[in-house]
């Protein structure tokens, strides 16, 4: 008898533990989100990968909004807004990321892009891995991708969540991914997006010139 209380408590238990929405991430039409699709507060952001300032959001804000995508009362989506030369691959290599992974690999990449963006231009600064660079991107871009996957490093980090380096090398120069990113580019453009990080919540333009602005208007 008591057993069967025991079992019986444990599996109301159970079942009255509250969803974990941040383990919910779907790619859509120009990104990806994670989150509750119902959740009363829809954040979108249009960032860059190698963009400063949207690491310094990231670093500063992500974690508790992630918090309350948890909860159900935020989703959150990403989408793409390329402006330096390895955003192409940065990109792709986070759209192939497992998707319950994909925020967990865009908050290691933001941590690490300065890196990255120190590596490709000590390669661009010099002469021999320079003309490699240009002889790949004569190939095209899946191949210059390649090359820049290679040089900066973005592989292991992949690595890290789920994306293995054979399959971090076959995505970026994927015809369908680069079709894809194009058309999230353009459709980024059509929405009057310029630079990055750039926010809209419930659809409306949102005003954050720093973390602490955009945290705020989740409250």
């Amino acid at each position: 008898m008591k057993l069967a209380l025991l079992v019986g408590a444990a599996l109301t238990l159970t079942a009255a533990a509250p969803r974990d929405w941040s383990h919910s991430v779907i790619d859509t039409a120009t990104g990806w989100r994670a989150g509750q699709a119902g959740a009363p507060l829809k954040l979108v952001e249009y960032a860059s990968l190698n963009c400063p300032h949207c690491a310094h959001f990231s670093q500063a804000a992500d974690e508790r909004i992630m918090a309350q995508v948890k909860t159900g009362r935020v989703s959150f989506e990403y989408r793409p807004y390329l402006i330096f030369p390895h955003d192409v691959a940065a990109t792709l290599v986070a759209r192939c990321v497992p998707p319950s992974r994909r925020f967990a690999f865009t908050r290691d990449y933001y941590r690490n892009t300065g890196a990255m963006t120190e590596r490709l231009r000590g390669a661009m600064a010099d002469g021999a891995q320079r003309a490699a660079l240009d002889a790949a991107r004569e190939k095209g871009m899946g191949a210059f991708n390649q090359k820049v996957l290679a040089i900066t490093g973005m592989g292991t980090l992949a690595a890290r969540h789920g994306l293995g380096a054979a399959a971090a090398n076959r995505c970026v120069a994927d015809p369908a991914g680069l079709r894809w990113l194009q058309k999230a580019q353009g459709a980024a453009k059509a929405a009057g997006i310029s630079g990055t990080p750039t926010y809209r919540l419930n659809g409306q333009p949102l005003e954050a010139r720093s973390p602490e602005q955009l945290l705020a208007a989740l409250k």
